[in-house]
C-alpha cells in the first residue's frame, strides 16, 4: 500500500489550504485557513499579546458533535504549541482553521460512540500542511501516527478499519521536528510496558531513518510534499537558470 498523499493550495480564495488522503483509514480531508484576521463581535476572544486560534472539524455528511469537539480541543492544544502567535501583526487577531472530511468511512470512524483517535493523525497532518501553505510562522513542524494493539498483544501500524474495531487499545502520537512528544492519546486496556513499545514504534515511524519507499518515515513524506510545491511555484526561475 502506498503512503499518504497531499496537495498544497488547492483552494484559490483561502490564505492557505491542503488536501490530504490517508490510505489506511480511507479518509479524504480538505483544510483551509484564514488569518491573521479581525474577529468581529468577539472582543472577549481576543488575546492582547498573541493570536487566537480557532479550529473547526466538520464531517462530510453529518453535523458536528461531541467527537468533533474533542478533536478540535486536541488539535488546538497541539498546534498552539508550535504556532508563533506573538509575531508582528498577530496579537488581537485570529487564525481560523477549518478541516472538512470529504470522504471515507466517516460513520465507522467518526460516528456516535466511536473513538476519534485513529482520525487524529490525518487531521493533524492536514492542519500542518494547511498552515505551511499559508506561511503561518511556526517554531517547528510535526508528524503523527496511529497504532493499534490487538488481542494477541501485537502492534499494528496504520491500522485498517477492521483492526481498529477489534483492537484491545488504540494510540495516537505526535512528535515535533525536534523530537518532542506533542500528543499522546490512548484508549482501551493496556499496561505501561505496552505503551512504551507503542511509543517507540510510533517514534520510528514518524522520525526514523528515511525509508526506501513512501510507506515509512512520515517526516520525509511531508517534506517532499512541501518541496514539490516549492518546485512547481518556482519552476520558471529554475528553468531560466
Amino acid at each position: 500500500m502506498t503512503g499518504p498523499t497531499a496537495i498544497l493550495s488547492p483552494l484559490d480564495r483561502a490564505d492557505g489550504s491542503a488536501a490530504y488522503t490517508c490510505p489506511y483509514t480511507g479518509l479524504n480531508i480538505l483544510g483551509s485557513v484564514n488569518g491573521p484576521m479581525e474577529l468581529p463581535g468577539r472582543r472577549d476572544a481576543q488575546r492582547p499579546e498573541e493570536a487566537t486560534l480557532e479550529i473547526l472539524v466538520k464531517p462530510a455528511t453529518a453535523p458536528s458533535a461531541v467527537g468533533e469537539r474533542y478533536a478540535e480541543g486536541i488539535l488546538k492544544s497541539v498546534l498552539g504549541r508550535i504556532i508563533l502567535g506573538r509575531e508582528k501583526g498577530f496579537p488581537r487577531r485570529g487564525l481560523v482553521l477549518t478541516l472538512v472530511v470529504l470522504g471515507g468511512p466517516t460513520e465507522e470512524l467518526m460516528g456516535r460512540g466511536q473513538s476519534y483517535i485513529p482520525v487524529l493523525p490525518a487531521l493533524l497532518h492536514t492542519a500542518l500542511l494547511t498552515l505551511l501553505s499559508a506561511a503561518i510562522p511556526m517554531s517547528m513542524t510535526l508528524t503523527t501516527t496511529a497504532l493499534a494493539v490487538n488481542a494477541a498483544g501485537e502492534i499494528v501500524e496504520n491500522p485498517p478499519l477492521q483492526v481498529i474495531k477489534d483492537a484491545a487499545s488504540l494510540h495516537a502520537f505526535a512528535f515535533s521536528s525536534k523530537g518532542h512528544l506533542l500528543m499522546n492519546e490512548s484508549s482501551g486496556c493496556f499496561d505501561f510496558d505496552t505503551w512504551e513499545k507503542v511509543h517507540d514504534r510510533a517514534y520510528a515511524i514518524c522520525r526514523g531513518p528515511k525509508p526506501s519507499d513512501r510507506d515509512g518515515n512520515l517526516e520525509s513524506v511531508l517534506r517532499e510534499t512541501v518541496e514539490d510545491k516549492i518546485y512547481r511555484d518556482y519552476a520558471y526561475a529554475i528553468n531560466a537558470a
